[in-house]
């Protein structure tokens, strides 16, 4: 069985809105790291993260 999480970031600057990725990402060569692109949905402060929000991640349960 696959159980299905999405996690959503809040925004630091307002508390409110939730952080979406805009499309846009920079990849820093000697780190060899992509940094994601992100504005709030309510006071459109724009930070970058080492994901891309909303975020799916899935998880293989083993049953007993």
């Amino acid at each position: 069985m696959v159980r299905v999480r999405r996690t959503d970031y809040v925004c630091d600057h307002c508390g409110e809105g939730m952080m979406t990725y805009t499309g846009s990402w920079f990849e820093n060569q000697q780190a060899k790291t992509k940094f994601y692109f992100h504005r709030c949905e309510v006071c459109g402060a724009q930070v970058s993260f080492l994901k891309a929000y909303p975020l799916t991640d899935f998880q293989t349960e083993v049953p007993q």
